[in-house]
């Protein structure tokens, strides 16, 4: 619980990049979902967003790690993801051109997925009232 409270995930270090950090991803698994820890990194330049797994794992380790080749993508939208639509905290949901449909990430805290969305330009999920919709429809 201090790991995930401490505020060393929160800030944002100067670098080549406009956010870098861990991140988790959320997977789609035979039996439901998963989250794998991934490394992203993202410029706004370009709109290049990269992420390579960095979660220990048996067999072809090096110094622990998996040696993976990073996942590049051009980011074509970010969106928060409204607080009840999943059981994890702190999510939003990026689209990108060289994948159909969405890949949902989660931030370590608050304060970190306000940075991601930040610098992704990030919007607020819409939210639709029942009420007006059935008028409408009358």
């Amino acid at each position: 619980m201090q790991r995930m409270k401490s505020a060393s995930q929160d800030y944002r270090p100067p670098s080549q990049w406009t956010m870098e950090g861990y991140l988790y991803v959320q997977e789609k698994r035979p039996l439901g979902f998963t989250w794998i820890k991934h490394y992203c990194t993202y410029d706004k330049g370009t709109k290049a967003f990269t992420m390579s797994i960095s979660e220990a794992k048996s067999g072809g380790k090096v110094n622990g790690l998996v040696p993976s080749t990073p996942e590049m993508f051009k980011l074509k939208s970010c969106i928060r993801r409204k607080t009840d639509s999943i059981d994890k905290r702190f999510c939003f949901d990026i689209e990108v051109v060289e994948r159909h449909g969405i890949i949902t990430l989660q931030a370590f805290s608050e304060s970190n997925r306000k940075l991601w969305l930040e610098a992704m330009d990030g919007k607020e999920p819409i939210y639709t009232l029942p009420a007006i919709i059935s008028k409408k429809e009358e």
